[in-house]
């Protein structure tokens, strides 16, 4: 079925990228993304597809395998998908996908958890997704996150991660109480305090908290039990991008964990 601009899941789209009126959807046109929905079996809200776009025979595929999937499935003209486009090269199709809902509960047996505290740049975010799903992370906290998990930036950065990687939305408060009283080991990611990040072994259940790209760590953390791991930097620059930081923790954590 064509539609047009007025139509109802049209807007949808238009909305969800323009306003963000809709925290459980994440919108995205990368193939790459698109593949993982399927291939986790997540959820599609809405597709939109071009008809008068050329699709070669693997991508024809997978939007018969979209189609098939979503909620909603429709056509739209070029002009009228150009004007939703998130780049450039796009493959003329776009979807609206689902967030699964985490919380608490479901970090039991989960070891291995990365806290994202205050961040608010999505390409750092998606960034450091890609890296933890390379790594087999068990999960994510974001605290008090500035960019929410459903930007699109952050799903486009992260190559889709973000949507594979169990992620629950807390604040400061509850994330503490829980790690606490769940006996994790909790590393803050810090630019000079504490032990070199090769010293610690890294084996227990543990969380690594990495803070804001501008302020860092919010510093009532260090008021509690935690271990402070920094990176050793011996040029001129006093700290990493929090990114390059959390990647370099990551797989450091990774490799000790699997020793």
């Amino acid at each position: 079925m064509k539609i047009s601009k007025n139509h109802d899941a049209y807007l949808k789209i238009k909305n969800a990228l323009k306003k963000n009126i809709y925290p459980n959807l994440t919108i995205t046109d990368d193939l790459q993304v698109l593949k993982i929905a399927i291939e986790y079996n997540l959820k599609i809200d809405t597709l939109l597809y071009c008809y008068e776009k050329e699709y070669h025979d693997d991508t024809k595929i997978l939007l018969n395998k979209l189609i098939e999937k979503a909620n909603e499935a429709y056509e739209i003209s070029l002009s009228s998908y150009e004007s939703l486009a998130l780049k450039d090269n796009h493959a003329g199709i776009i979807a609206a996908i689902n967030l699964n809902n985490y919380d608490f509960k479901d970090l039991e047996n989960k070891n291995y958890i990365f806290v994202l505290d205050r961040l608010e740049i999505p390409g750092n975010i998606g960034t450091i997704y890609r890296t933890l799903e390379s790594v087999k992370c068990d999960a994510v906290i974001m605290v008090d996150s500035i960019s929410k998990i459903n930007n699109e930036k952050i799903t486009s950065s992260s190559r889709g991660c973000n949507l594979i990687i169990p992620t629950i939305n807390s604040n400061y408060q509850d994330t503490l109480n829980y790690l606490l009283e769940n006996d994790y080991d909790i590393f803050l990611g810090e630019p000079k305090l504490g032990l070199n990040y090769q010293e610690y072994d890294y084996k227990n259940k543990i969380a690594i908290v990495v803070g804001n790209e501008r302020f860092g760590i919010n510093p009532d953390w260090y008021n509690h039990k935690c271990k402070k791991v920094f990176i050793p930097m011996e040029g001129i620059q006093n700290s990493l991008n929090v990114s390059v930081a959390a990647s370099i923790l990551a797989y450091e954590a990774y490799m000790k964990r699997k020793k």
